[in-house]
């Protein structure tokens, strides 16, 4: 996967007080599910657990969220 925006945030919800982001890895059906307390911090966690999966290549910043 090249450079660009490679993760999206599908959906924002809270379970048991704890805000979750389901976040997609685009071009794929893959979802990754993190607890953060915004957008910017989900999307840094997806992107590296994305980045140690070899998902996609990390390029700083939140993937281009």
């Amino acid at each position: 996967m090249g450079g660009g925006t490679e993760l999206e945030i599908v959906e924002e919800y809270e379970i048991e007080g704890r805000k979750r982001f389901r976040i997609r890895v685009k071009g794929t059906n893959i979802i990754l599910n993190v607890t953060a307390s915004s957008p910017n911090e989900a999307a840094e966690k997806a992107a590296e657990i994305a980045n140690n999966l070899g998902l996609i290549r990390k390029a700083g910043g939140a993937a281009g969220i």
